[in-house]
C-alpha cells in the first residue's frame, strides 16, 4: 500500500455549495484547523464547478448533492467525467447509509451528513480522501515495484489510523502499530485469529449481514461500528473495509482502516447542548425549533393534516431592560420561560429564538384548519394570561404583556420551516402594530407581502455572487469645519429594480445568515479602500456597520485581521460600528473580541446610541472609542427641549468617559451650531454631503 501524501502548507479546496449558511460553516471549520491552511474556492452550481475544474489544480472537492442544476449521484458522475482522480467528499443533508454507499460507489471518497461533523471529522475526512486517492493513483503507477513495497511498509507502520489485513475468511494476517494502540492487543495475540474477536455486543446480526452483503456486492463498506478492546471496553470507530482481488478477480484479502471515535462521542452531549439549546433559559434554540418545525410540516402535508406555530414577543421588554439593567432583564426572561413551560403540555416545544422572542410548536396535528386554529388560540390565550399575572423577581412585581402571531400550516404546498416561521412573524408584528397584548393569525392576504420578501431574499443571494452590491460613502466633519473620514454604506444595484437602498433589504437579510454574507462583502470592500488610501498616502478613517450576527461568528476576529493584512490597510483607520444589541448573549466574549481588535489599533463606535437597552450600565465596560447619536435625536434638537436635553446629557457622559461623539443626521446650520456649543463633535449628514459612490468620492479627494 502506497504512503500518505506529504502534509502540505496549503490545501486548495473547491466547495460546491449553494447554501450560504452551510458554506460559511465549512469555512469556519477549515479556517480554525490547527497547523493546516485551506484555500477555499466556492461555487454554487454544478455548471460553475465543471467550468472551473479544468482551469485550477485542486487538492479536494467538497460537494453538495442538492444543487440548483443537479442532484443526487448524477452530480458525482458529472464531476467524474471531468476528472477521475480528484478526491471528492459529499456533504449532504441526508444521513442515509444507502445514499452514502451509492455516492461512494459513484466515485466519492467519503460521505458526511451536515450537522453531524465537526472540525476534527471534516479535516480527517479531507486528509483521508486525499490519502486514499493518492494511494490509488500511486498504485496504478508503481504497482509491483520494490520501491512501492518499501513505501507500503513505511505507511503501514506509521499511519495514525489502525490497519488490519485479513484473508478471505476474515482471519487476521497483519496489523499495524496503531491497531495495537487502539485495541490493546499485541500483534502476536491477534495474528491467525478471526477478526470476530473484536466484535462488541452493540449490533444485531442483521447489521453484520448487511455489512458483508455490501462488501461482497460493492467491494467496499464504510461506516460507524462499535468494537471491543482487549480489556473489554466497547468503543466506536469509523471503519472502511476494502476487498483486494487477485489477478483472476477473486477476493483473497480484506483491508480494514479505522479511527477511534471515543473522544468525539464523549464530547457530543456538550456539543449537542450548545447546538440545540439556549444557554440562558435552557429552552430549545432557533436551530432545534426550525428542525422540529420542518419535520412536523412535512408530516402534516404528507398526511393532509394541519399544525400550528406560535411566535411571541414580550411588549416593552426593552424598556424594562433599560430601566433595570441587563442582569434583571435576563433573570426576568428565565422567569417568563418557566411560567410558559408550566402552562404548556410536556410534548409541546417551547423555544427562545432571540432576546425576548419565543416560539411554540404544537406537535398535535388536526384534521381541519379550523380545529388547529382553535387549539392554537386556546394555548396562546393561556400564555398571554399567565404572563399578565404578577411575576415576582427580587421582591419586585412585573406584569408582562405579549404580542402573539399564529401560523396554521400548511398554507401552501411545499412550505419550509422558515416560511412558516416568517408567517407567524408577520402576524406577530401586526399584533404589535395594533397596540400589543393581542393575538393575530397569519392570513392569506398577507401573502403578497411575504412573497415579495421571498423574491427579494432570493435575488439578494444572487446579488452577492453576481457583483451587484455597491459601496457608497458619506463624509464626516470634525466640528463641521474639516473632513476627518467617511462612513461606508451599502447599496444594491439591481439589474431590473435599479438602485435599492439598504432599508429595503438589510432588515430582511438580518433575519437570516444573509446578513453575514453581506457584512463580509462590505468589510472586504472597506479594507481594500483603506489599503488604497494607505498606498496613496491619504490616511482617512472609514467607519462600517457590523451586525451582531456577524460579530458573533467564531472566526470574526481572524477574519478582520486577515482582510486588513491582505489589503495592506492601517487598522487605526478602521472604525467598526456596533449596536447595543451586541450585548445580548455572551458579554465576556464580546469584550474579548473587541479588546483583541482594539489592541491592533481598530476603533469601535457604538451606533444608534440611546435607542436600545441599558446603555450606561455597560458603556463603561466596553472598549469603545466613540458613541454615535442617532439621527432621531438630532433632527429636533433646535425645536424640542427634550431632545436637546437628551443630546446634552449624552455628550456630557461621553466627555466624562473620554469618548468621541459622532452626531448623525445633521441637516441644518442651526443643528450644527447647537452641537458645536457642546464641544468637539464629528458631524455627519446632508449638510456636509449625501452618500455617493466611493469612486466619485475618490476622484474628489485625489490631489
Amino acid at each position: 500500500m502506497p504512503p500518505e501524501p506529504p502534509v502540505q502548507a496549503l490545501y486548495r479546496v473547491m466547495l460546491v455549495e449553494n447554501d450560504v449558511g452551510a458554506a460559511d460553516f465549512v469555512r469556519a471549520l477549515l479556517g480554525d484547523a490547527a497547523q493546516l491552511r485551506f484555500e477555499i474556492h466556492q461555487v454554487s452550481t454544478l455548471a460553475a464547478a465543471l467550468q472551473q475544474l479544468p482551469l485550477n489544480p485542486y487538492d479536494v472537492l467538497l460537494l453538495d448533492l442538492a444543487l440548483p442544476d443537479s442532484s443526487g449521484v448524477d452530480t458525482i458522475h458529472a464531476i467524474r467525467r471531468i476528472t477521475d482522480n480528484l478526491p471528492l467528499i459529499v456533504l449532504t443533508e441526508h444521513d442515509d447509509m444507502d445514499a452514502a454507499l451509492q455516492a461512494i460507489n459513484a466515485g466519492a471518497q467519503d460521505y458526511l451528513a451536515k450537522g453531524k461533523f465537526d472540525r476534527e471529522i471534516l479535516v480527517r475526512a479531507i486528509r483521508y480522501a486525499i490519502s486514499r486517492q493518492h494511494r490509488q493513483s500511486l498504485a496504478r503507477e508503481e504497482a509491483d515495484t520494490e520501491a512501492y513495497r518499501k513505501l507500503t511498509a513505511q505507511v503501514f507502520e506509521t499511519m495514525a489510523d489502525g490497519i488490519m489485513v485479513t484473508d478471505e475468511a476474515a482471519n487476521i494476517q497483519a496489523v499495524n502499530p496503531a491497531f495495537c494502540h487502539i485495541t490493546g492487543y499485541t500483534e502476536d495475540e491477534v495474528l491467525g485469529k478471526n477478526s470476530r474477536l473484536l466484535k462488541s455486543d452493540r449490533h444485531e446480526q442483521a447489521f453484520y449481514t448487511e455489512l458483508w452483503d455490501t462488501l461482497q456486492s460493492r467491494g467496499e463498506w464504510a461506516g460507524e461500528i462499535w468494537n471491543r478492546r482487549k480489556d473489554g471496553e466497547e468503543y466506536p470507530e469509523w471503519q472502511t473495509i476494502s476487498s483486494i482481488k487477485d489477478a483472476s478477480g477473486k477476493v483473497d484479502h480484506y483491508v480494514a482502516v479505522f479511527a477511534d471515535l471515543s473522544g468525539i462521542h464523549r464530547s457530543r452531549p456538550a456539543e449537542d447542548k450548545l447546538s440545540w439549546y439556549d444557554s440562558l433559559t435552557g429552552l430549545a434554540n432557533r436551530a432545534q425549533f426550525l428542525k422540529r418545525l420542518g419535520q412536523t410540516a412535512e408530516h402534516a402535508e404528507r398526511e393532509g393534516c394541519f399544525g400550528v406555530a406560535i411566535l411571541l414577543d414580550l411588549d416593552r421588554f426593552k424598556a424594562i431592560n433599560e430601566a433595570r439593567g441587563l442582569p434583571v432583564g435576563n433573570a426576568l426572561l428565565k422567569r417568563v420561560a418557566r411560567a410558559m413551560t408550566r402552562t404548556l403540555h410536556s410534548e409541546d416545544l417551547l423555544a427562545r429564538l432571540d432576546s425576548d422572542e419565543f416560539a411554540i410548536l404544537l406537535p398535535r396535528l388536526s384534521s381541519t384548519r379550523e380545529e388547529a386554529a382553535k387549539d392554537a388560540l386556546v394555548v396562546a390565550e393561556k400564555i398571554r394570561i399567565a404572563l399578565q399575572k404578577r411575576l415576582t423577581l427580587n421582591g419586585e412585581a412585573f406584569h408582562i404583556d405579549t404580542s402573539i402571531g399564529i401560523a396554521v400550516f400548511p398554507e401552501i404546498a411545499g412550505e419550509t420551516a422558515s416560511d412558516i416561521l416568517r408567517q407567524a412573524d408577520m402576524a406577530m408584528h401586526r399584533a404589535k402594530l395594533e397596540g400589543g397584548s393581542r393575538i393575530i393569525f397569519f392570513k392569506a392576504v398577507m401573502g403578497e407581502t411575504i412573497k415579495e420578501r421571498y423574491r427579494i431574499e432570493r435575488e439578494l443571494r444572487h446579488a452577492i455572487t453576481r457583483n451587484q452590491l455597491r459601496m457608497y460613502v458619506q463624509p464626516q466633519w470634525e466640528g463641521g469645519c474639516k473632513p476627518v473620514g467617511v462612513e461606508a454604506l451599502i447599496r444594491w444595484e439591481h439589474p431590473q429594480r435599479g438602485l435599492i437602498l439598504p432599508g429595503m433589504f438589510i432588515p430582511l437579510a438580518e433575519t437570516s445568515d444573509l446578513i453575514v454574507a453581506v457584512d463580509r462583502w462590505m468589510l472586504d470592500a472597506v479594507c481594500r479602500l483603506l489599503g488604497r488610501l494607505e498606498r496613496d498616502q491619504q490616511l482617512t478613517r472609514v467607519s462600517v456597520n457590523i451586525s451582531p450576527r456577524h460579530f458573533q461568528q467564531p472566526d470574526f476576529v481572524e477574519e478582520v485581521k486577515r482582510k486588513l493584512s491582505l489589503s495592506g490597510a492601517d487598522p487605526a483607520q478602521l472604525v467598526l460600528e456596533v449596536t447595543e444589541g451586541l450585548v445580548i448573549g455572551d458579554f465576556a466574549d464580546v469584550i474579548a473580541k473587541m479588546t483583541e481588535l482594539r489592541a491592533m489599533g481598530v476603533h469601535f463606535s457604538m451606533d444608534d446610541f440611546g435607542t436600545g437597552y441599558s446603555s450606561l450600565a455597560y458603556l463603561k465596560r466596553l472598549p469603545i472609542h466613540e458613541i454615535k447619536i442617532d439621527k432621531s435625536f438630532i433632527q429636533d434638537i433646535t425645536t424640542n427641549p427634550n431632545d436637546a436635553a437628551l443630546v446634552e446629557s449624552i455628550v456630557a457622559v461621553a466627555q466624562h468617559l473620554h469618548l468621541q461623539v459622532v452626531a448623525e443626521g445633521v441637516e441644518t446650520p442651526e443643528q450644527a451650531a447647537f452641537l458645536n456649543r457642546l464641544g468637539t463633535i464629528i458631524h455627519q449628514g446632508y449638510l456636509y454631503g449625501r452618500p455617493q459612490p466611493v469612486e466619485q468620492w475618490l476622484e474628489q479627494i485625489s490631489p
